[in-house]
């Protein structure tokens, strides 16, 4: 693991105070971090996840060092680090337009305490006496089958629960047997804003003369790869399925510069981070393909929102761009995601930035609480193993 771009990033963060100070001393001292701040964890199918946290105020929990040893497999490095970099949301009125992250922050008082009943059958994390992480192994149910006989596939869960406003979000970060990884967010409380009436076009009827207004959920996560332990070594690859001669023919295509790109269902679209170096055993680049399977939803907001035009952006690495709007370091960084596409090579080290959208049409059942409901994005291996790592437990 490049160690002086660990080194630098936590000296960045010392202006948080001194448990910042104490998190960098940490980190200096065993490695990725300190043993308060690791999670090591074996799958019963033999999969290792290790990874380090941190708790910050807008961030709230950020997972780095994140790494992934098959049971038969050597332990290879895929991310330097993952947070959640906005939570915008959007009225349909215009009364609002909320960045959760960046203006009020998913961390410390906003953080909530957690317990043996909100975290089942898990350990219970502290930060500074304070439980703020859930860490739970949880069954998959059956991940392959061959003939009458069949696996069954395991993760590791990590949870927080933030309060902002009336509603309550839960970051989940998932890490399969198999390698992969999925990142989502739960929202759950209260609706947020109402108006008085029995029709509207602009929310929904739930109660008498009570009309919930419709809204957006903008999730937008920051991810900084470093596979094998490099990020210099890494680049994107785009892939669109075309129909030619009456079949479908793959296009591959290297993204050299920053851009924002989109799904496209017509292309098959998909994206993938890929080694230069490293290969597998049929010389394949060792790669994670980034799936955006709940982008069935769109939002591109307003001129001065040019920050939701793309389902997916891919920007040079740059310690300044932290969040996806509203970036608090405009004065000498710049505000947006936006603004952070400026036409600079993505050779040296690389930041993805997935999205994902929620349109929240209120219902009666949303009141007095709101049912949990996800929103999310998907890792995947992709040529990361010589075969299926799960296979051999079914020979």
């Amino acid at each position: 693991m490049n160690s002086l771009k660990g080194f630098i990033l936590r000296i960045a963060r010392l202006s948080t105070g001194f448990i910042g100070l104490v998190t960098a001393l940490n980190a200096v001292a065993d490695g990725a971090c300190g043993s308060a701040y690791a999670i090591e964890t074996t799958l019963p199918s033999g999969a290792r996840w290790s990874m380090c946290w941190e708790q910050t105020l807008q961030n709230g929990i950020s997972l780095h060092h994140i790494a992934y040893q098959a049971k038969k497999g050597p332990k290879q490095d895929i991310l330097f680090r993952a947070e959640l970099a906005q939570v915008h949301v959007p009225y349909d009125d215009n009364s609002a337009r909320y960045h959760d992250i960046s203006d009020y922050g998913f961390g410390e008082r906003n953080l909530l305490e957690l317990n043996e009943q909100t975290c089942p059958n898990g350990s219970l994390i502290k930060y500074y006496g304070k439980a703020v992480l859930c860490q739970q192994i949880l069954a998959r149910g059956e991940e392959l089958r061959s003939q009458n006989t069949s696996v069954q596939g395991y993760k590791l869960s990590i949870f927080s629960i933030s309060q902002v406003g009336s509603y309550n979000y839960i970051p989940r970060w998932d890490f399969f047997d198999n390698g992969t990884m999925e990142f989502s967010v739960g929202a759950t409380g209260a609706l947020q804003k109402f108006t008085r009436g029995n029709e509207s076009d602009v929310g929904w009827l739930i109660g008498p003369d009570k009309i919930g207004l419709s809204h957006l959920h903008n999730f937008f996560w920051r991810l900084d790869f470093d596979l094998a332990g490099n990020g210099a070594n890494d680049y994107v690859e785009e892939i669109n399925f075309v129909r030619e001669d009456k079949g479908l023919k793959a296009k591959h295509e290297k993204l050299e510069l920053e851009t924002g790109r989109d799904v496209n269902p017509d292309t098959m679209r998909t994206w993938i981070v890929a080694d230069k170096e490293r290969k597998n055993a049929v010389n394949s680049p060792l790669a994670y393909e980034i799936q955006l399977y709940q982008a069935g939803q769109r939002d591109v907001g307003p001129e001065e929102e040019a920050f939701t035009k793309y389902d997916i952006y891919f920007t040079k690495a740059k310690e300044c761009e932290r969040f996806a709007s509203h970036n608090g370091t405009a004065d000498y960084c710049a505000k947006d995601l936006s603004t952070y596409l400026n036409g600079e090579t993505l050779d040296e080290d690389l930041i993805v930035w997935p999205t994902t959208s929620f349109y929240h049409i209120p219902r009666a059942e949303d009141a007095p609480n709101m049912n949990l409901h996800w929103s999310g994005i998907r890792l995947k291996p992709f040529d990361w193993h010589n075969s299926n790592p799960l296979a051999s437990s079914i020979r």
